[in-house]
């Protein structure tokens, strides 16, 4: 489903956010990508996603080359994953039907066929009884719900999290993550981006920790991650200084 060969990234300024990472996540996996702030996290979510391009190294996402992917078949691309970001990005001015539903119009399906779409993906969400309120009307966790579903209203074989929890509080943690385990169980491809020790510690999933571009770790989550949680003390150490 998603495969990397000795990817690189560099950017202009010199930093190198990926270096020689080889990375392979099968149909229907569960995976957390960890490590401190900086340790390229966000650049390797939008490499999958063709915003940034590696320096190097072949990225092959559902058996498409990224590395020779045409400007006009990104968006078909980006149309196949779902992407939740930390910040939610909603358009406060319309509902969350309507927030739901845009990529489905910009698709061009018919009304009858989103209204159809957004209804049962907001029923799997819990939020079918919010379709006409405002998302400054709900709780940051009933944001985040209507994030995933924005997400997931195309029908995508991958969702990749970015920090989907960072801004709430540990039981609506616990609501966003046990969805997205849901949704992984019914055979979606989730990657799930995140510096919380506290989630890899609780869900136990196959674990990936970069630092500073590498990709030093590939666990079961079964096991204790020893280089994970010194490394995530000193993220944390970091910020509180």
């Amino acid at each position: 489903m998603i495969q990397l060969y000795h990817v690189y990234k560099r950017y202009p300024n010199g930093i190198e956010a990926l270096s020689d990472v080889n990375l392979r996540i099968g149909e229907g996996e569960f995976v957390f990508l960890t490590g401190a702030s900086g340790a390229g996290k966000t650049t390797l979510v939008k490499i999958l996603l063709a915003y940034e391009r590696p320096t190097s190294g072949q990225v092959l996402v559902s058996g498409r080359n990224l590395g020779v992917l045409r400007a006009s078949s990104v968006p078909f691309l980006r149309r196949n994953i779902g992407v939740v970001w930390q910040d939610f990005k909603l358009l406060n001015s319309r509902t969350v039907f309507d927030n739901v539903a845009i990529s489905l119009e910009i698709l061009g399906l018919r009304p009858k066929e989103i209204a159809r779409r957004v209804s049962q993906i907001l029923d799997v969400v819990g939020l079918e009884k919010y379709v006409q309120a405002r998302p400054l009307q709900l709780s940051g966790g009933e944001q985040q719900r209507v994030a995933i579903a924005r997400a997931l209203v195309n029908e995508p074989a991958i969702l990749l999290a970015d920090e989907p929890t960072g801004n709430l509080d540990p039981d609506l943690s616990v609501e966003i993550m046990n969805l997205l385990l849901d949704l992984q169980q019914k055979g979606t491809t989730v990657m799930v981006a995140t510096h919380d020790r506290f989630l890899l510690e609780r869900y136990k999933k196959r674990t990936l920790l970069l630092n500073r571009g590498f990709l030093v770790e590939d666990t079961s989550g079964l096991e204790t991650s020893f280089n994970a949680a010194s490394l995530l003390d000193d993220d944390e150490e970091e910020r509180k200084r």
